[in-house]
């Protein structure tokens, strides 16, 4: 199996787990990375006693990809002391004029960061701020509802509880709770939308259920319970190419692709080892998937057959690369938007690295 090496990394100081390539065109060269940090008052950055109270606090830094000639590398355009980020993506859609980053933090806090659209030398500006529920819970992933279809911005998140929230975007400065609900029994890992039909949420948690919520129905029940990952249910994705298609991981170290009209069994599996933290379809083909496996290192999947490539066939999942140069968990990846060559941003928690590399 071809194995994918490093073209730049540095070292982001605190524990790296999330990292997002901005999606717009003009913008598509920067790149947010999050990070988490545990920490004592007393002792600072060291390992403090695990009976002594730790606080959490972490930094969004904003690189820019430049080339030159000794290759590619990332350059620091902005560091933001935060809350510890548990998770960050990016709207699709500009929000008054913003190209604008979503951000899930330890003290149950949705931040929404924007780039000006127009700018030539963009920089983060703290839009919103948001409590989504009581500090002492964590935010531990959001989504934003429009990737496909251009309709109501929303954004969901799930929290340490195992209450999710929906919230309505009416612009940045409008931010406001649509629904909130106890969809498990533990850390409810994800949430994210069907991009498809933006009123069908699906939800994973510790309890390894996988659960579906239509908002039209109601949050009483849920509209299925799937009992078939093995462990913590920890990421997922619905396809931003093909309608009813889902991806799923856990931490029983498979990736799942389901079709969402049956949700009985998943369509194909692969294990990939490790644990599967974060997954992210590619931004333009509909057959490639990246998976941050947290101890085993991360991941391009290519999935072909069925309903992926509109035949008969069954789908099938197949690792194409794999990049092992994290000494620890891989947390976060992404792709880089509209570019020739496939950029991929994988980053690193107890190493706190970043790395750039690209797929073959």
């Amino acid at each position: 199996m071809p194995q994918a090496q490093s073209l730049f990394s540095l070292d982001t100081q605190y524990s790296a787990d999330s990292t997002e390539f901005c999606p717009f065109s003009n913008n598509n060269a920067y790149l947010a990375c999050g990070t988490y940090q545990l920490y004592n008052d007393d002792k600072g950055e060291e390992e403090a006693d695990p009976d002594a109270p730790m606080q959490r606090k972490g930094r969004l830094y904003l690189y820019k990809t430049e080339e030159n000639d000794k290759g590619i590398e990332l350059c620091q355009k902005q560091t933001l002391e935060t809350p510890a980020i548990l998770d960050m993506k990016w709207c699709h859609q500009l929000i008054e004029g913003y190209q604008v980053l979503g951000v899930a933090d330890s003290i149950g806090g949705l931040s929404l960061y924007g780039l000006a659209n127009d700018s030539t030398s963009p920089q983060f500006e703290q839009l919103q701020n948001v409590q989504t529920t009581d500090p002492s819970i964590l935010c531990l992933s959001l989504d934003w509802s429009n990737r496909v279809n251009n309709t109501q911005t929303q954004i969901v998140t799930s929290h340490s509880s195992g209450e999710i929230t929906l919230f309505d975007v009416n612009s940045p400065a409008n931010v406001s709770v649509v629904e909130q609900w106890q969809a498990h029994d533990l850390e409810a890992w994800i949430a994210a939308f069907n991009y498809w039909n933006t009123q069908v949420i699906y939800t994973g948690a510790d309890d390894c259920l996988f659960k579906g919520w239509d908002m039209r129905m109601g949050v009483t029940q849920p509209t299925f319970t799937s009992r078939k990952h093995d462990m913590g249910v920890t990421a997922m994705q619905s396809s931003p190419h093909v309608e009813h298609i889902l991806a799923t991981g856990s931490y029983d170290e498979r990736l799942r692709i389901w079709d969402t009209r049956s949700m009985r069994a998943p369509l194909t599996e692969v294990e990939t080892g490790g644990g599967i933290w974060r997954i992210k379809w590619h931004p333009t083909r509909k057959n490639t998937v990246l998976s941050a496996s947290m101890h085993a290192g991360a991941f391009v999947i290519d999935v072909n057959g069925g309903l992926i490539d509109g035949n008969d066939d069954s789908l099938e999942c197949k690792i194409r690369d794999e990049f092992l140069d994290h000494k620890s968990m891989a947390y976060g990846g992404d792709w880089q938007y509209g570019k020739d060559k496939d950029l991929i941003a994988t980053c690193s928690f107890y190493d706190h690295i970043l790395h750039l590399w690209s797929t073959s």
